[in-house]
């Protein structure tokens, strides 16, 4: 396998549009290494075909950092087949052969990750319990007020921290080049951290007197929205961090029992309605709002990640992180890796998407294109990561 470092190109983002084309967003820059999307790397988005012959073709989104893509069939068979691309701070890029608009979604403070078609309406979703619906008159955002996860929140962390515990995480600020030096006898030297420490806690109990701060603390507590599926405005499933599942009806939230506290990435809608949520710690969730959901049993470990998941046949892909693909087979019940006759570079590979289009398969890494036609697996290499 390549070393990722030959790579100038990290894929970050794709949607298949139908067997022979691919759409995927690409952030260019040195060293490959997760990035914060403020500022980030500029995108290029790629069209990748392979009729009449196999080719790469881009255009550049420099003030961009795209996080999700989606493809939007021709509607009833005419008119032109549109690709989209969101952007971590709202920008959304409307492309077709004709050529491209872009209108903005104002998230203000960022944090959108995924852009979904549900029926005919189009929502995106992010950070902090963001929603937003597209109607006639733009974009608006749901209210989502989730009730808080029962977990300690970030305060009530801060309140318990004792002396040794904020040692062992702050400690080594101290240590950095450029921080005042600490005494070397022993006994001053853990008074003067003892100093700092109560200086700290000062600090953060004067903070908890600005209305701003306060603001700032329960948002870390509010749940993520990773993903959503349904079948539009009055049928939408929201799911996200702490095992957050939400059912709109276009009135109302409603929070069935909790099932998982695991966080949830992805959701998948099969061809007869089943839904399919998957997460960390190998979870894997199914049901709806009528019925209740339930968390599969398998014998998958919990340090794997499940990050994606799409139905191809009678069977749903999942995608994992450093773990390659696994397979859960809707006839059996079984989940298992994929392992037989898979390229190298699917082998604990992180999955950046997985795509189905008509009979073919297609799986987006960080460095590679792959494409499985149900006899035999391509992998297809963009000239820069060669």
């Amino acid at each position: 396998m390549r070393d990722p470092e030959s790579n100038v190109l990290e894929f970050v983002a794709g949607c298949a549009v139908d067997a022979d084309i691919y759409y995927l967003a690409a952030a260019l820059g040195p060293g490959h290494e997760y990035y914060d999307p403020d500022p980030g790397p500029p995108t290029r988005m790629f069209v990748f075909g392979r009729v009449p012959q196999e080719g790469w073709f881009h255009h550049d989104l420099p003030d961009f950092q795209v996080m999700s893509t989606l493809f939007i069939p021709a509607e009833d068979n005419s008119g032109p087949r549109r690709v989209l691309a969101l952007d971590y701070w709202g920008q959304l890029e409307d492309y077709t052969r004709a050529g491209a608009t872009i209108e903005r979604i104002k998230a203000d403070t960022g944090g959108l990750t995924r852009i979904r078609q549900l029926g005919e309406d189009l929502f995106c979703c992010g950070v902090h319990g963001m929603i937003y619906h597209r109607n006639e008159a733009g974009w608006k955002q749901l209210p989502t007020h989730f009730p808080a996860p029962e977990r300690r929140s970030l305060e009530d962390d801060l309140d318990s921290m004792d002396f040794e515990t904020w040692l062992l995480y702050c400690g080594h600020i101290f240590e950095l080049d450029g921080a005042a030096a600490l005494p070397t006898d022993p006994a001053k030297r853990e008074a003067e951290l003892r100093r700092k420490f109560d200086e700290t806690r000062n600090q953060i109990a004067e903070g908890r007197k600005d209305p701003a701060y306060r603001e700032l603390l329960a948002s870390f507590d509010v749940a993520s929205v990773n993903d959503l599926c349904g079948t539009g405005l009055t049928d939408l499933y929201a799911i996200g961090s702490d095992g957050l599942i939400a059912h709109w009806d276009g009135l109302n939230w409603t929070l069935p029992e909790q099932v998982t506290t695991a966080e949830l990435f992805h959701a998948c809608r099969t061809d007869q309605g089943r839904l399919f949520f998957v997460g960390m710690e190998g979870a894997i969730v199914t049901g709806n709002i009528s019925t209740g959901f339930e968390c599969l049993r398998h014998d998958v470990s919990e340090d794997i990640n499940f990050n994606s998941a799409c139905q191809h046949g009678q069977q749903i892909y999942i995608g994992t992180e450093y773990a390659g693909l696994y397979v859960y087979s809707l006839e059996t019940g079984v989940v298992e890796p994929l392992l037989e006759g898979i390229p190298e570079e699917l082998r604990n590979a992180t999955i950046v998407d997985v795509s189905s289009a008509g009979s073919v398969l297609w799986v987006l890494t960080p460095w590679d294109l792959m494409r499985f036609d149900g006899a035999a697996w391509q992998v297809i290499v963009h000239p820069d990561n060669g």
